[in-house]
């Protein structure tokens, strides 16, 4: 179902292409932004919750003006698929993160059409989050990340591959790997410290085979979307 809520990122933005770049039409003047073809967006974004959650969650998708709200889910669970700082991946906050951590990636969006770097960007979102603009979740929560599918986009548009193992997220504002014995490769483990930090629980290794199983098709559709060379 199409809605007509759109987020606006900017007032003018000129459409444009990144010279050499082989990849999808653009969002604005970014390459680390790509358009996806929307019903694949709508899958991607899906792909990070349960399968018993997806049919009714809510979905943002981003197109040529805008996060545009997709589906309009009737459970608690909001999909996006986040391109944070040329950063895609796919994921399904529930609603304390829709509402304290969505407009983080919205905003970021934003930022970065406006000609910020990744180190302005980082220094405005530590000051919101000190201002109070920004409100990290107020009590306990899951995200869901469980698509094995995260990619980095330069600036210039070249795309790699990067790890991603599949994963829960539950909110831990301020704790350290210190505070709940947490370590890399670990049962659980901090993703950063600070307000907006994750306690990450990778799942197990038949629920990671399974989901890499059924992940093949869409990870195909989704690398000949944005470019992905295939392994030689």
């Amino acid at each position: 179902m199409r809605a007509a809520h759109v987020v606006w990122f900017a007032a003018i933005v000129m459409l444009t292409s990144a010279p050499g770049y082989a990849g999808p039409d653009l969002f604005a003047k970014s390459p680390q932004y790509p358009l996806l073809p929307r019903a694949l967006e709508v899958e991607l974004a899906l792909s990070a919750a349960p399968r018993h959650l997806r049919e009714q969650a809510t979905v943002w998708v981003l197109e040529q003006h805008g996060y545009t709200l997709a589906q309009q889910g009737t459970n608690a669970f909001t999909c996006v698929v986040s391109r944070r700082a040329g950063d895609l991946f796919p994921v399904c906050w529930d609603a304390e993160g829709a509402r304290s951590l969505l407009k983080v990636d919205f905003d970021d969006a934003q930022l970065r059409l406006a000609g910020k770097s990744t180190a302005d960007i980082e220094e405005i979102v530590a000051q919101r989050y000190k201002s109070g603009d920004y409100k990290p979740p107020s009590r306990a929560g899951i995200a869901y990340m469980l698509a094995p599918l995260r990619y980095r986009i330069d600036e210039h548009g070249g795309v790699t591959r990067t790890t991603s193992n599949p994963h829960l997220m539950f909110y831990g504002p301020g704790l350290a790997d210190t505070d709940i014995g947490g370590a890399r490769g670990a049962f659980v483990f901090m993703n950063r410290v600070g307000p907006d930090g994750m306690m990450i629980v990778p799942v197990g290794q038949t629920e990671r085979a399974a989901i890499l199983s059924e992940s093949q098709s869409l990870t195909e559709q989704l690398e000949r979307a944005i470019g992905v060379q295939p392994s030689r």
